[in-house]
């Protein structure tokens, strides 16, 4: 839920390293428990060692890759306990956000919501999940920054990849992407007319619809991988 990606060009070698590393487990290329090395980033996608290590200090702080006594480090697993607590604290927290921000809402935010909710119905008409993961982060952004509340925005920020992980397991399922779109929509109209009490309601059933998708996606791939 950080702010939109600086394009390719401009992102150093480390940044697009990590992006893809992320992709690759966002998507499922990479499985929760799948052993990663330094040397495999360095083939992978073409970076150093201390490249590589450094892409590993910055996803493990994300919670997306773990330390491992017997294989170095593994992609992050996460249990349905954890996954319950997360979406509690985006439930609690994101409905606060969204309360606030559209107490504050001005015309100029109005505009740059108008912006990222385009940018979440084009992507969702392409189908692209990478740009429907970018655009969904680029309203989140608007949505803390537009809260006026630092902390509160630092500690969503903290949360960004492990939900991201979540939020393309879930939009993998199939109807959520729809439904999703639907949900958004209702947000985005009720923080561009300045309604609190709604904004806070819509995303905290937006987060809980969510979260019992995300959930029944992780149970079938534990079920699939003990058969």
């Amino acid at each position: 839920m950080s702010g939109p990606l600086a394009p390719p060009q401009l992102r150093s070698v480390r940044q697009q390293a990590s992006e893809l590393l992320r992709v690759a487990i966002y998507d499922g290329e990479l499985a929760p428990g799948e052993r990663l090395t330094e040397r495999e980033i360095c083939e992978r996608y073409g970076v150093s060692r201390t490249i590589a290590r450094e892409v590993i200090r910055e996803l493990e702080a994300e919670r997306l890759i773990e330390s491992n006594r017997r294989h170095g480090y593994i992609v992050a697993r996460m249990s349905e306990a954890e996954i319950q607590d997360l979406y509690d604290v985006r439930i609690l927290l994101e409905a606060e956000a969204c309360a606030l921000c559209a107490a504050n809402m001005t015309t100029e935010r109005a505009g740059r919501l108008d912006a990222s909710m385009a940018a979440i119905e084009a992507a969702a008409a392409s189908g692209d999940r990478q740009a429907q993961r970018d655009s969904n982060g680029r309203l989140y952004h608007e949505i803390f920054a537009g809260a006026g509340n630092v902390v509160l925005g630092q500690i969503l920020n903290s949360l960004h990849g492990r939900v991201s992980y979540l939020r393309s397991l879930s939009m993998s399922q199939p109807g959520r992407p729809a439904a999703s779109l639907t949900e958004m929509r209702a947000l985005y109209a009720a923080l561009k007319t300045g309604d609190g009490t709604e904004a806070a309601r819509l995303s905290t059933e937006h987060i809980r619809a969510a979260r019992n998708v995300a959930l029944a996606a992780i149970r079938a791939l534990a079920e699939r991988s003990s058969s």
